[in-house]
């Protein structure tokens, strides 16, 4: 390629022309050719990104990791940047799977499936399936693969680890997938025959209605012969269970998260929500509020940029009450510092410090972790009190720390012309016969174990 026609390609790459005067074809081109671009910049980005952390080039001042320093300085979130960090680390030791992601073949998601699985003596053969698989497709195969896996270790360690993830949906329900260890399953199938007998028995239920002739032991072994077993549907049992253990289970004075919190608001700028939660009807607070461990947080009116709620106790007390914590709580909803993010282990701090005549009301208290808590004390860096329950946070020779650090792209930088503009692309493809394809793989994968020599 000449000199004229590659500097021409770079200068199509970069998308100098406006987006809506390209044809149809142009459009594909350019989309297909950033998406190969993206891909082998991105392999590029994690080869830097494990260098980085191998060297500790990220440690800091209230830095807990490489991937909370990644999520605070370039805008990712903390589990983005876990990912990041993973595909990065696992790369090291599969060259074929390196060699395509940096050519811009194997796209990022792609990687990212592989990578789960993947191991020296089986890049080769899932790099070539996912080079002609769609991304849909290699995570249908890994997932197969890792519950082949999971099925394997466990019949030859004859355990199995009990397992649990939960979502909430968009259409605002809980999603719970549960894979419990037999001893496990039946602790919790017991509980929930008992729930469900609890449930029933206090909702008047015809099934457990004893004739007015049977009392006392009579009852007492009449009962059981009722009852039903473990129900079809176990979610009223399930809900019965953690209304019990809500209720009855002693928690910390101040423990959010084993709250029902339940957002409103005195108009309707604020629609009732649940914490960190969808959308809830006036229904839904009206009974959550008969239950136990439920609290309601009342957005009122804004006034001068705070809440309407304020509780101060200036000097007449140095322990904030329950009940500051929690609007303090409400307002910072974890570490306040711009480095940080972390909800557990939070102190409450007094900006003027107490000793100093610093006063007890949200203008002066701020959430920290137990890190940046002991950083602040060491002088590591310093907080100041803006009023209004506004605060900044600075370097100690002054300098403010910033918040969201700006990310830019480097001067100078240009597309990579080695890479192709349909790298990315899939070659081949088609539909997926998953059954035949994990057959093929494993039967290479034992075939080529059986080959290797044995010890002496």
């Amino acid at each position: 390629m000449s000199v004229t026609a590659l500097a021409s390609k770079q200068s199509d790459l970069l998308d100098s022309a406006s987006p809506d005067r390209l044809s149809d074809d142009e459009l594909t081109d350019r989309v297909v050719g950033h998406a190969s671009q993206i891909t082998a910049l991105t392999a590029r980005f994690l080869d830097l990104l494990r260098e980085f952390d191998d060297r500790g080039v990220w440690t800091g001042i209230g830095i807990r990791s490489c991937a909370h320093w990644l999520s605070w300085k370039t805008g990712m979130s903390l589990r983005t940047a876990q990912d990041h960090l993973r595909i990065a680390h696992a790369l090291t030791d599969l060259p074929r799977v390196s060699e395509a992601f940096a050519d811009g073949r194997l796209s990022y998601s792609k990687a990212r499936a592989v990578t789960r699985v993947a191991t020296p003596d089986r890049e080769e053969e899932l790099v070539n399936v996912a080079l002609s698989a769609t991304a849909a497709q290699v995570e249908r195969i890994v997932r197969s693969i890792a519950h082949i896996d999971r099925a394997e270790n466990e019949a030859d360690t004859g355990r199995v680890e009990s397992t649990s993830r939960w979502t909430w949906n968009d259409d605002g329900s809980l999603a719970v997938t549960m894979r419990l260890a037999p001893l496990d399953g039946a602790r919790f199938l017991a509980g929930v025959v008992r729930s469900e007998y609890e449930r029933t028995r206090t909702a008047g239920d015809p099934d457990l209605h004893l004739p007015d002739d049977i009392t006392g032991l009579d009852a007492a072994a009449t009962t059981p012969d009722l009852w039903r077993g473990v129900p079809a549907d176990i979610s009223a049992a399930v809900i019965t269970m953690a209304d019990t253990a809500r209720t009855v289970t002693a928690t910390p004075d101040f423990a959010p998260s084993a709250e029902i919190v339940i957002h409103t608001g005195t108009d309707e700028s604020v629609d009732p929500h649940l914490d960190a939660g969808p959308a809830v009807t006036t229904t839904d607070v009206d009974e959550a509020a008969c239950g136990g461990s439920t609290r309601e947080i009342d957005h009122g009116p804004r006034r001068k940029g705070r809440r309407g709620v304020a509780l101060t106790f200036g000097r007449n007390r140095r322990l904030p009450t329950r009940a500051l914590l929690r609007v303090v709580f409400e307002r910072d909803r974890g570490c306040r510092h711009p480095a940080c993010g972390r909800t557990r282990h939070l102190h409450a701090h007094h900006v003027r410090f107490w000793s100093q005549g610093g006063t007890t009301d949200p203008d002066n208290l701020i959430l920290l972790c137990s890190t940046h808590h002991r950083a602040l004390h060491n002088g590591d860096f310093i907080i100041r009190a803006r009023g209004n329950q506004e605060f900044s946070f600075h370097h100690p020779s002054g300098t403010i720390i910033d918040t969201a650090p700006a990310t830019t792209a480097p001067d100078g930088w240009r597309p990579n012309s080695s890479i192709a503009d349909d790298a990315v692309e899939p070659v081949g493809g088609g539909t997926l016969d998953l059954g035949y394809t994990l057959e093929v793989l494993y039967g290479i994968w034992e075939w080529r174990n059986g080959q290797q020599p044995t010890a002496a």
